[in-house]
């Protein structure tokens, strides 16, 4: 809880200076006096609960916060804005603190406006504000929630697909190992293929003259002598 609410939950207290009177006499300096206002005063409807704000966090103006929680300006045009106007108009810009609020204070009752009321509009902004500041807290909650589920679902992806691929990689190794050692043995037996044939014909054709291509043949064995 805000201290401005923590204040108007026990009643606040208002310190305005007295305005002197006119008299002939210096007055010595008026000290300033309290006016009470209980609690029970600032009792009111609260602004509207926003669950999920349509309001972007990094919004300038805090008017479309208001404007999303209801509140509107009281019907005789005094909010909080309009006494923080009135508190820093040039007027009243080298008066203290006290003479400030007295001045202020006089023009409500001049203008019969409770001064409960402005303090009111304030605190249903402050109440606007708490809710605003909560509906992002829980967007940036649910944002991380979701941004974390997504990326540890992204990393199984990919730790899938590594999976996959690194299968996929080794199938075709072995693949290409294994038609290397086939196409080793088919050499191997091409050879003894082309090396029966060579011996075959060399039985007919001497020398450099086979027509199979094989390795060197063999020298045919002389007939043994009558």
């Amino acid at each position: 809880m805000s201290s401005l609410k923590d204040l108007v939950s026990r009643g606040v207290r208002l310190i305005v200076a007295e305005t002197p009177g006119s008299s002939a006499e210096a007055t010595p300096t008026p000290q300033p006096t309290e006016r009470e206002i209980p609690a029970s005063e600032f009792e009111a409807e609260p602004p509207q609960p926003v669950v999920q704000s349509q309001v972007p966090a990094d919004v300038d103006d805090f008017g479309a916060v208001y404007q999303e929680a209801g509140i509107e300006l009281p019907l005789h045009g005094y909010g909080i804005d309009k006494v923080a106007e009135m508190l820093e108009s040039k007027r009243l810009a080298t008066l203290g603190r006290e003479v400030k609020a007295t001045a202020v204070m006089a023009a409500l009752e001049a203008a019969q406006v409770p001064v409960r009321e402005v303090i009111q509009d304030a605190v249903l902004r402050d109440k606007a504000l708490d809710a605003f500041e909560a509906a992002k807290e829980r967007e940036v909650s649910e944002l991380r929630q979701q941004s974390e589920a997504r990326v540890e679902a992204l990393k199984a992806e990919m730790d899938a697909y590594l999976r996959a691929k690194n299968s996929e990689i080794e199938q075709l190794k072995q693949a290409g190992e294994a038609a290397a050692a086939a196409f080793a043995k088919l050499q191997e037996r091409k050879r003894r293929e082309e090396q029966r044939l060579f011996d075959v014909v060399s039985h007919f054709i001497e020398g450099a003259d086979n027509p199979v291509t094989a390795g060197a043949p063999k020298a045919p064995s002389k007939p043994s002598p009558a």
